[in-house]
């Protein structure tokens, strides 16, 4: 049983948890990130990368939807996770994608070719934007993050298993309720 038990813990490690599909990850390099590529472009050019982060705006354009991310670390499922940014970059899908479903604040994770550097504004300031065209994206459902961000239980209470005044809450000599008063 103890086998049984291991070997399918063994395989669901194997299987991998991937919200990109094989497919899309298999030629992808890693070790590049997106202020490697502002720096310079032209080496990068043409490269399979996996990003993701944070969205922070979205636009259809005539023949183009441009959603603007702010980068994150992916955590072992590729997700975005919670942490420092290490800059902002620009999906360019040729499809249309609803800016209602890639809306601000949402997380997405996509495999996709580096297209070129192009410079916007952030505020008065040029910014260099990676501009990656996707193969594969995936949105990271709201309930999934949310749940990740609220604090376990035992935050609230030192006595987690017990009443929020510990295990012998009413037989604790100074509450209110306690049989013997002390003169």
């Amino acid at each position: 049983m103890k086998r049984l038990l291991a070997i399918s813990a063994a395989l669901l490690l194997v299987a991998g948890c991937s919200v990109i599909s094989k497919e899309a990850r298999k030629d992808v390099d890693r070790d590049i990130t997106v202020d490697m590529v502002q720096s310079n472009p032209e080496l990068y050019r043409g490269r399979k990368v996996l990003w993701g982060g944070v969205i922070m705006s979205s636009e259809n354009l005539e023949h183009s939807t441009v959603i603007e991310v702010l980068e994150t670390e992916l955590n072992m499922d590729d997700r975005p996770a919670d942490g420092s940014s290490r800059g902002r970059f620009l999906i360019e899908s040729p499809k249309f994608l609803d800016t209602d479903i890639f809306k601000a604040h949402a997380r997405v994770t996509v495999a996709g070719t580096i297209k070129r550097v192009e410079v916007r504004k952030i505020g008065r300031m040029d910014y260099a934007y990676p501009v990656v065209t996707p193969m594969e994206i995936s949105l990271t459902p709201a309930s999934e993050y949310r749940r990740r961000e609220t604090p376990p239980p035992w935050f609230y209470s030192p006595y987690y298993p017990y009443p929020p005044y510990g295990p012998y809450y009413p037989y604790y000599p100074y509450h209110p309720w306690w049989p013997y008063r002390y003169p």
